[in-house]
């Protein structure tokens, strides 16, 4: 099996960022969506970026961006990973000539399934759970039973309302091939909290260690 992929979200600052890639993480995400708390500009993360190994993953999040709003973050750096998080089209994603990630806000089984079909092109899937007007840092968790006994095919992560105290259980219940946190290891919105992170991190290899 491959090793578990942990993505921590809503990256604000060098020091989280430092501090969640010495726990162990695989990616860090960035919210490019103004209204999100979590909002870092671009020229913010370029300076982050500069600091990180080159084997940590950096992702931009957008929420239903213009095209050039994309490929004025995306030319920072070849090696970021773009994750839509709202109602792009699957040929919307895949114009930037890159892996990508796509975000599933998931309110029954139904629209689950579809996303899969949907965007059987993304590089991953990201299953978050659906709150009206929010795009992540949801700190709600869905129903994870939707997940049982499915072979998708296809890489997924699991987002929503997960912390340190739930982190075993959702591994227990679902195949997904990672996960991604954000609220769930704060002390307030992009603020990361470094006991819950570094705990968050350590519980879940060790689930699968």
């Amino acid at each position: 099996m491959m090793n578990l992929f942990i993505k921590i979200c809503g990256i604000t600052n060098a020091k989280d960022a430092g501090l969640a890639v010495s726990f162990g993480a695989n990616a860090l995400g960035f919210m490019m969506y103004r209204k999100s708390p979590r909002y870092i500009p671009k020229q913010e993360v370029k300076e982050i970026l500069k600091e990180l190994p080159d084997e940590i993953i950096p992702v931009m999040v957008f929420v239903d961006p213009s095209t050039e709003y994309v490929d004025s973050c995306l030319k920072i750096s070849s090696k970021i990973i773009p994750q839509f998080h709202g109602n792009e089209t699957a040929e919307f994603c895949s114009s930037f000539n890159r892996d990508f990630i796509k975000a599933i806000r998931v309110f029954k089984e139904e629209n689950l399934i579809s996303g899969f079909e949907k965007y059987s092109n993304s590089w991953m899937l990201l299953l978050d759970s659906y709150v009206k007007d929010k795009f992540g840092g949801t700190g709600k968790v869905f129903d994870w039973s939707y997940l049982k006994g499915k072979d998708f095919n296809k890489a997924y992560l699991v987002a929503g309302g997960l912390n340190p105290n739930n982190v075993e259980q959702v591994l227990s219940e679902t195949s997904c091939s990672g996960l991604d946190v954000s609220s769930g290891v704060e002390s307030s919105p992009g603020s990361k909290d470094s006991v819950k992170m570094k705990r968050f991190i350590t519980v879940a290899r060790n689930f699968h260690a």
